[in-house]
């Protein structure tokens, strides 16, 4: 309703400018007629049917007012005069079909692009489902086996799905809560040394293999933050380097202060294959996920990244060269902080 308002006001708007043109520019009323035309022309293809056929209406009476003469009274138009009106309700007719008719045909195209997301995000979700499920029923049916070690690799292999259907479940709890506009960041002073531990916790196994080296230095600014969406962001961006690091890898951590910019930052660096140029643009979209990515996935994990730093006033950054790995920088606002009162 209020982008249908809009257009009878842009109407209105272009109507006027051509009239007051026409007021004082020594031009035949004839000439203006044409103009008045054209302006029908042009807003019968930007706006609806309704506001067009009212721009025909709007144009014929200001012309035959303002510059028929006599001015400043309506005069009954002539035979050319009755044919140039009955022009613009033509135009105006026809240029209103042409925009219903893309506009439909815009619409479609969201249609079909909408249901293509939705099957694409269907088939992940059940992917991603299936799958730790399908261990879970495996362990459960072979717990009562009286091989201690079975038992043993059965549990870890039952906690390595929990943490995955958890986590899946997180993201779209939380990618839920941010199309909804229900996220309210709650700023406190933290300690990124805490930051970083808490997520390498939540975690689980789900590193196993990756070694973790941490690289923050003593003395560094508390960051004033959401601590449970910062531990989300770096936990996020640690399963994300975990998943592209090949076994026995390294994983970097890295924190640190910028004066020049007045921000402070915490990077994770993989050594995965790193993230095409082209791409990178594109990677904390909703989603989106890279060429080297697992199979299964939703493509969430970055983009929740992501939008938690906005809603914290940061922001998020990727510098990666393929075949050299990927470095994903979370940066927030440097704010002085006073002694933090004991609790």
């Amino acid at each position: 309703m209020h982008g249908r308002f809009r257009e009878y006001v842009e109407v209105l708007v272009a109507t006027a400018l051509v009239t007051i043109g026409g007021w004082f520019l020594p031009l035949n009323f004839h000439a203006f007629g044409e103009i008045y035309l054209l302006a029908v022309i042009a807003l019968s293809l930007r706006v609806g049917p309704g506001p067009a056929f009212f721009a025909a209406i709007v144009s014929s009476c200001a012309w035959d007012f303002f510059l028929v003469p006599p001015r400043l009274a309506f005069a009954t138009p002539s035979v050319d005069e009755g044919l140039l009106i009955g022009t613009y309700f033509v135009v105006a007719v026809i240029g209103g079909q042409l925009a219903s008719l893309r506009s439909l045909r815009e619409r479609a195209k969201l249609l079909a692009a909408s249901e293509r997301l939705h099957q694409a995000l269907f088939d992940s979700v059940t992917h991603e489902l299936k799958t730790p499920l399908a261990v879970l029923r495996a362990a459960f049916e072979h717990l009562r086996s009286g091989d201690p070690a079975l038992r043993e690799r059965l549990i870890s292999e039952g906690d390595t799905a929990l943490h995955r259907l958890d986590h899946l479940v997180e993201n779209l709890l939380n990618q839920t809560r941010l199309d909804s506009g229900a996220l309210r960041p709650k700023l406190s002073w933290c300690d990124p040394n805490d930051i970083v531990s808490s997520a390498r916790r939540s975690l689980g196994d789900r590193m196993e293999g990756r070694a973790l080296k941490e690289e923050i230095p003593p003395g560094l600014p508390l960051f004033f933050a959401d601590v449970a969406l910062m531990e989300q962001v770096i936990a996020n961006l640690l399963l994300n380097a975990a998943v592209h690091t090949p076994p026995s890898g390294e994983i970097r951590v890295s924190a640190g202060s910028e004066p020049k910019s007045s921000r402070v930052f915490i990077s994770v660096t993989d050594q995965g294959p790193g993230i095409p140029e082209e791409l990178q643009a594109r990677i904390f979209e909703k989603f989106q996920r890279g060429p080297a990515a697992r199979p299964g996935g939703l493509g969430l994990g970055l983009a929740v990244a992501r939008s938690f730093m906005i809603a914290q006033g940061g922001e998020i950054a990727v510098k990666s060269s393929p075949g050299r790995g990927a470095c994903f920088t979370a940066f927030l606002p440097l704010q002085p902080c006073g002694e933090v009162p004991n609790s």
